[in-house]
């Protein structure tokens, strides 16, 4: 059970204290200055929101960074699978599959496109994957991946 008497001590008593304290402190300081000075300059609450905002432009500034180099990522896996595993007759896999017989591409058809599948299907995961941070990113073109 909460005990009324603390909280209402807490509350009229010492908090009242705090702020007549910071009060005179405050007239004090101001009476120390020379004439012209401005006592707002001294206001370290002042200091404390510019310091922040700064702050808050930096790590805006390098998440945005981040999020650029994350996305380039996305973009180079999407370029190699395409090259790699597509129904594109360029791609790696279709090329092999379409081999002529008797030729080197013949040859590697054999042993190569199950490891092409798994490299690709194991790159796909990875892909999505970086998608699924992009999305964390609040990038609306990644909202429901």
């Amino acid at each position: 059970m909460i005990n009324l008497y603390a909280a209402r001590f807490k509350k009229v008593l010492l908090e009242a204290d705090e702020d007549m304290d910071t009060g005179l402190e405050r007239d004090a300081m101001e009476a120390s200055l020379d004439d012209g000075t401005d006592p707002s300059a001294f206001d370290p609450s002042n200091d404390m929101d510019s310091t922040q905002n700064e702050l808050a432009d930096i790590l805006s500034k390098r998440n945005q960074q981040i999020v650029g180099d994350l996305q380039s990522w996305i973009d180079s896996i999407d370029n190699f699978l395409k090259v790699l595993n597509s129904e594109d007759p360029t791609s790696i896999q279709s090329r092999l599959a379409n081999a002529e017989p008797d030729t080197v591409f013949d040859k590697m058809k054999q042993s190569q496109q199950t490891k092409i599948s798994r490299v690709a299907s194991d790159l796909a995961a990875l892909h999505q994957g970086f998608l699924g941070f992009m999305a964390q990113t609040k990038n609306a073109k990644y909202k429901y991946v």
